[in-house]
C-alpha cells in the first residue's frame, strides 16, 4: 500500500485563544504537533523552544505521591476546573489524613515480616533448652543466632583458639542452624571467621523469653495481633480512599491535562500577544480535525502540502490493507520509511509469507500454526498472533504439496494418486536440486522486485544518481540481470554469454557504476571535483568488486529457504524414528505429538528469524532508508501513573 498523505496544518490567533486551540487539537485526536520554531527556523531563543513555568508540575506530583493506583481516575476528561493553589490544599488535607495511618502501616509490615522471619528461625532452633531471656542480659558475653553450609561446620576445628563458640541445634536442607558467642574483646574477629564460613545472622526480637518453643509461642500470639492491627489500618486507609477517591480522580485529571497542554505551549511560537501552533494532519482525517477546531472563534487556520525541503521531516503513517497491516510490527522494527519514501509493508507481508510457507511446509502443524495465532489475535488482543495465522495456512498450502501431514511424509500420496498428479507430492528428500534452485530463484526474483522498486523510489525523489548509476539503480539491475543470464545459460547448456550480451549487460554497466560520482554530477548538472586519479580508480574498483561480490553472496543467501526444508524433513524423521523404536502403545503417540510440538516451537522460532534476516538485508537493505518517524496524534491519558511518576521525578 502507500504512506497516508498529511497536510501542514498552521494556527494562529491571539495569546489568549492558544489554550482553547490546544484543547481543540487534543480533541479532534488527529493533530501531530510539531516545534514551529524549528519549521519555520526561529532562532533558539524564540518562544517555540523556550519552556515556559507550568504552575500544575508540582501539584501534579503532589497527588502522584498519594499513591492514586488506590482509586480507579477514569478516562473521561476533566469535568471541573482547579487552581494549582486548590489542588495543592487538597493534597495536603488528604495528605495529613494518610499521614499517621500510612506511618502505622510501614511500621506494622515492617513488624510482621520481622515476627515472620524470626519465627522461621525460631523452629529451626527447638529442642534447645536456652533461655533466649537469660541471653539478653549477659554484659560480658555477645551471641549471634543463624545458620551455616553444613560442610563448612568441620572446618571450624580450625578456629579452636579463637576464642568463640558455635552451638548446633539443628539441621535441614544441607544448613546447620545454631548461634556462636564470645567476649566483647573476641566478637569482632569471630563475626570475620564465622562470615568467611558463610554464616548467615539473623535477628531475633529482643524482648522474647524462655526457651526457643516458649518464645515460638509467644512470638506467634505477638503475630497474630500485630496482623490485627495492620488490617485495621488497611480498612481505614481505604476508607479513606474511598471516601475522597472522586475528588483525587477529578484533581488529577485536571492537573495531568493541563500539564500535557503546558509541554504543547513550549511547541508554539509565542509573543507578548500572538501564537503560531503548527502540526500535521491526515488528509482522511482533516474534516475531523476542521470540526474541532473551528469551535474556537478568532483563529487563522491554514492547510498546505508538506515541507519536504525543511530540517524537520514530516511523520509517516503507514496506510496498508487487511492482510499486510500486521507486519507493520516489522517495518517499524526496521525504521519507518520517510514521507516521501516507499512503505514496503505489502512486499514484506507476501514475501515473509511465502518464504515462510516454503521453509515449514507440513499441512497439520501449519493448520495448528493458523488456529494459535487466530486465538492470540482474537482473544488475547497479541500482535503478532495475526502474523501467526498467515503464515500458518501459508505453511499448510506448502505442506500439502510436500504432502507432509506432521511429519507422516506419506499421508497426501493417496489422494494426489486418485486424482493423478504425478508431480506431486513433491517430496523434499527426492528433488534437491529442484528446491536449491528453486530457493534460489526465487530469492533472485525478490532481489530484481527490490532493486526495481528502489529506482521507483530514488526516481521519485529525484536522486537521479542512485537511480540510474548506483548498484540498486539501473545500472545495477542489468548488471544483475547479465550474470543471472549466464549462470542460467550454465546450467542449461545454452551459450548466452555472447559478446552483445557481455558488453551490454556486464560490461557497460559495469562502467556505469564505476564512473558513478561524475556521472551522476553530469546528469545533476553539478560541478565534480576528481580527488585523484589513483584515488579514484583504487576506491571504485575496491567498490565494484563489493557490488559484484553482494550480488553473488545475497543471491546465494535465498539457499537457506530451501534448506530449511530438508531441515525440517529431517526433524520430523527423527521424530518418526523415535515412535518406532518405542513402539505402537499410547507412549508412540505422546513421542509423536511431543515431537511435533518441539519442532513447532524450535523450527517454527528460527524460521522466523532467518525469513526476518532475509527480509531487513536482502531487501530492505536495497530499497529503504527506515529514518521516518511515527505520526503520534497528542491526546492527555490518565491511566500512565509510572510513567507520570517518573517525568515529574526527573
Amino acid at each position: 500500500m502507500s504512506i497516508e498523505k498529511l497536510e501542514l496544518v498552521s494556527i494562529a490567533g491571539s495569546a489568549d485563544r492558544l489554550n482553547d486551540a490546544i484543547a481543540a487539537c487534543l480533541q479532534s485526536g488527529v493533530f501531530h504537533i510539531e516545534n514551529a520554531g524549528k519549521l519555520l527556523g526561529a532562532a533558539e531563543d524564540s518562544g517555540g523552544s523556550r519552556m515556559e513555568h507550568d504552575p500544575f508540575a508540582e501539584p501534579l506530583k503532589a497527588l502522584l505521591e498519594l499513591d492514586l493506583r488506590q482509586i480507579s481516575i477514569g478516562s473521561d476528561p476533566p469535568d471541573r476546573s482547579y487552581s494549582p493553589e486548590q489542588i495543592m490544599q487538597e493534597t495536603n488535607r488528604i495528605s495529613d489524613k494518610l499521614h499517621d495511618v500510612r506511618e502505622g502501616l510501614t511500621r506494622s509490615r515492617k513488624q510482621v515480616a520481622e515476627y515472620e522471619s524470626a519465627a522461621i528461625h525460631l523452629k529451626n532452633l527447638s529442642g534447645s533448652d536456652l533461655d533466649l531471656g537469660e541471653l539478653t542480659k549477659c554484659r560480658h558475653i555477645l551471641y549471634r543466632f543463624g545458620r551455616m553450609p553444613e560442610e563448612n561446620v568441620q572446618k571450624l576445628d580450625f578456629y579452636s583458639d579463637d576464642g568463640f563458640i558455635f552451638q548446633a541445634y539443628h539441621t535441614a536442607h544441607e544448613y546447620v542452624w545454631g548461634f556462636y558467642f564470645a567476649t566483647k574483646e573476641r566478637i569482632l574477629s569471630a563475626d570475620a571467621i564465622m562470615k568467611g564460613l558463610l554464616f548467615e545472622r539473623f535477628e531475633l526480637p529482643p524482648d522474647l523469653n524462655g526457651t526457643p518453643e516458649q518464645a515460638l509461642k509467644e512470638l506467634q500470639i505477638k503475630l497474630t495481633e500485630t496482623k490485627a492491627e495492620l488490617a485495621k489500618l488497611e480498612k481505614a486507609e481505604h476508607e479513606i480512599y474511598e471516601k475522597e477517591g472522586a475528588a483525587l480522580g477529578s484533581m488529577y485529571r485536571y492537573a495531568k491535562y493541563q500539564n500535557e497542554v503546558s509541554k504543547l505551549r513550549a511547541q508554539c511560537i509565542q509573543t507578548s500577544d500572538k501564537f503560531n501552533l503548527m502540526g500535521y494532519v491526515p488528509v482522511s482525517d482533516k474534516d475531523t480535525f476542521r470540526k474541532a477546531i473551528e469551535k474556537v472563534p478568532e483563529l487563522s487556520v491554514s492547510y498546505e502540502a508538506p515541507w519536504t525541503n525543511s530540517k524537520v521531516q514530516p511523520p509517516v503513517r503507514l496506510k496498508n490493507g487487511w492482510f499486510s497491516k500486521p507486519f507493520n510490527m516489522f517495518v517499524e522494527m526496521y525504521g519507518l520509511p520517510n514521507y516521501n519514501g516507499y512503505n514496503p509493508t505489502t512486499l514484506l507481508a507476501v514475501t515473509y509469507t511465502l518464504m515462510f510457507g516454503i521453509m515449514f511446509g507440513d499441512l497439520g502443524q501449519g493448520l495448528l500454526l493458523a488456529v494459535i495465532g487466530i486465538f492470540l489475535d482474537k482473544v488475547k488482543h497479541v500482535q503478532l498472533g495475526a502474523i501467526m495465522a498467515r503464515i500458518g495456512f501459508s505453511s499448510a498450502v506448502f505442506g500439502a504439496l510436500y504432502g507432509s501431514v506432521f511429519g507422516f511424509e506419506e499421508a497426501l500420496d493417496p489422494l494426489y494418486e486418485n486424482l493423478g498428479i504425478p508431480f506431486l507430492p513433491l517430496k523434499a528428500m527426492e528433488n534437491t536440486n529442484t528446491i536449491i534452485f528453486g530457493a534460489v530463484g526465487i530469492g533472485s526474483v525478490i532481489i530484481v522486485i527490490s532493486i526495481l522498486v528502489n529506482i521507483c523510489v530514488r526516481m521519485k525523489q529525484r536522486n537521479y544518481d542512485e537511480a540510474v548509476f548506483g548498484n540498486n539503480g539501473i545500472a545495477g539491475l542489468v548488471f544483475y540481470a547479465g550474470l543471472l543470464l549466464i549462470v542460467l545459460g550454465i546450467l542449461t547448456g545454452h551459450k548466452f554469454a555472447t559478446a552483445p550480451v557481455i558488453i551490454l549487460m556486464l560490461v557497460l554497466p559495469l562502467l556505469m557504476m564505476f564512473f558513478r560520482e561524475p556521472l551522476g554530477h553530469m546528469l545533476a548538472h553539478k560541478h565534480y571535483e576528481m580527488p585523484g586519479i589513483g584515488d579514484f580508480i583504487a576506491s571504485n574498483f575496491f567498490e565494484c568488486f563489493e557490488f559484484f561480490l553482494g550480488y553473488a553472496t545475497n543471491t546465494l543467501s535465498f539457499i537457506r529457504v530451501g534448506g530449511f526444508v530438508f531441515s525440517h524433513v529431517g526433524l520430523m524423521s527423527v521424530v518418526m524414528l523415535l515412535s518406532e523404536m518405542i513402539g505402537k502403545d499410547h507412549k508412540s503417540i505422546l513421542t509423536i505429538v511431543i515431537g511435533n510440538l518441539f519442532v513447532m516451537c524450535l523450527e517454527g522460532l528460527i524460521v522466523g528469524i532467518q525469513v526476518l534476516r532475509l527480509e531487513f538485508y536482502e531487501v530492505f537493505s536495497r530499497c529503504y532508508d527506515g529514518d521516518g518517524k511515527p505520526f503520534t496524534p497528542v491526546t492527555v491519558t490518565f491511566d500512565d501513573f509510572s510513567e507520570t511518576q517518573s517525568e515529574q521525578t526527573a
